[in-house]
């Protein structure tokens, strides 16, 4: 068997493949970003490891994580707070909140050892109660909300933190406590209509701090003043807002000490236990997103290539057929070269790398309207499954023509074309990496084949001559 137009055609086949595939990764990750899949892939998986939704609202918030946003929180307006109330003006001035799609693990254990630690303050528990009216006021479609509201409602729990720390760490508990109540109680009067969901939050965090005393008064409960026993008596208070959560950090906190190793400290082990916990779970997020890009590659690879009509069988007996364009493109395999990592770093340049070397080849991909004289395939003889004096094409109702393949014939049909589509996007959805690779290893291949083909003939040449 002659390899030669096999490894040929495989070499242009996969030329057109890796295009495809550059196109449908660019599509993929534009898509990916409008949706903020990631992103929103992560949040639900921390909902999940936190168990409570002013919790992971709080997570969110912390100074840590909110540093970590595509777009920052703005500074507060100095805009008159009527300027808001208008729609269209509105609408100019509305703060988008971007979620992070990437979270380090030794962000998330110091956010969330922030939190644990302040759990059982009333403070930490009131910006909780904050945070649950800011998100329901801006999840809820039906009533407008003015943005200066959503900025004081921030700067209520920006202070709500600052307080909850001051509660825990210092003997000025009262003050800052009184100070934030008070800010909340002029909120309250500033907006009426919010007014019955703030006495709610305080009198709600109120009752929670009562049930967190009661909780820490039992004489089962962590004892001491070093930073690891803080974080025990948080993590016990969480369990008021959230089980689960307590339930799962003791699961790591236990028997700390027999797994501490040199001077490693008790804090440190949590951390590295806490850091663990969260990227098995990321691990998780990784798995669903990698299935989930898989499919939505598939899809629109698949569109691509209809609407391009790459068809790779098609393709295929077309190169089979074309020993000149088969030998071009084997050509400019064996000489292409793209600079290293251009592909992940620069995928708009490696794609124009790509595209160039089909330039002056007609290739059957695309679609027409007329034939290849010019003239208007009329319904009669387009047919999406084609007879004998009849072409493959898909008619345009209410019209005499129709839209065509290049070179339409009567070899091809309907399912025959989508099956070459599909197979298009299956290898659309393996990566241009992928393809980019076997594609050197089939032209090194080839080379070899061939200077060991002429090496053989010129030796046998030698011995015939002698």
């Amino acid at each position: 068997m002659n390899l030669g137009p096999i490894a040929e055609v495989a070499i242009g086949i996969m030329f057109v493949w890796i295009v495809l595939s550059l196109t449908t990764i660019q599509l993929q990750e534009w898509v990916s970003t409008m949706r903020d899949k990631r992103a929103r892939d992560m949040e639900a998986a921390i909902h999940e490891m936190l168990a409570n939704p002013n919790l992971k609202a709080q997570f969110y918030d912390h100074p840590v994580i909110r540093g970590l946003t595509a777009r920052k929180r703005k500074e507060p307006s100095r805009i008159p707070a009527w300027f808001y109330r208008y729609p269209i003006l509105r609408g100019f001035t509305k703060e988008i909140r971007k979620l992070p799609s990437y979270i380090p693990s030794q962000q998330f254990s110091l956010a969330l050892f922030d939190i644990a630690i302040t759990a059982g303050t009333e403070s930490s528990l009131i910006q909780q109660g904050i945070l649950k009216i800011r998100d329901d006021l801006q999840k809820d479609v039906k009533i407008p909300v003015d943005q200066a509201v959503i900025i004081e409602l921030n700067l209520l729990s920006d202070l709500a933190r600052s307080a909850a720390a001051t509660e825990a760490g210092t003997a000025f508990t009262k003050n800052s406590l009184a100070l934030l109540k008070k800010r909340a109680e002029d909120f309250a009067l500033k907006y009426p209509d919010l007014r019955p969901l703030i006495e709610a939050a305080l009198e709600e965090a109120k009752n929670r701090k009562a049930d967190m005393d009661e909780l820490l008064k039992h004489k089962e409960a962590p004892r001491g003043n070093d930073a690891f026993t803080s974080l025990q008596r948080g993590v016990a208070a969480l369990s008021v807002i959230s089980p689960e959560v307590n339930q799962t950090l003791n699961a790591l906190f236990l028997n700390i000490d027999e797994y501490i190793t040199g001077t490693e400290t008790k804090l440190a082990k949590a951390r590295k236990s806490v850091e663990k916990w969260f990227d098995d779970s990321m691990d998780r997020v990784s798995g669903v997103f990698k299935r989930y890009s898989q499919a939505m590659a598939l899809l629109i690879g698949f569109l691509v290539a209809l609407l391009l009509n790459v068809d790779s069988i098609n393709l295929t007996l077309y190169l089979w057929r074309e020993p000149s364009v088969r030998a071009i493109l084997a050509q400019n395999a064996s000489q292409f070269e793209l600079p290293q990592g251009e592909m992940q770093s620069n995928p708009e340049q490696a794609l124009q790398d790509f595209r160039d070397q089909f330039t002056g080849l007609s290739l059957p991909v695309g679609w027409v309207i007329n034939d290849s004289k010019g003239k208007a395939i009329s319904d009669a003889n387009c047919q999406l499954f084609p007879g004998i004096n009849q072409a493959f094409g898909i008619p345009v109702i209410g019209t005499n023509k129709c839209v065509a393949p290049p070179q339409a014939n009567n070899q091809n049909n309907i399912l025959l074309k989508l099956a070459g589509i599909f197979i298009t996007a299956l290898a659309a959805r393996q990566g241009a990496p992928f393809w980019f690779d076997i594609l050197k290893r089939v032209v090194k291949a080839s080379n070899l084949q061939k200077s060991f083909r002429n090496g053989l003939c010129k030796t046998v040449r030698y011995f015939l001559s002698t």
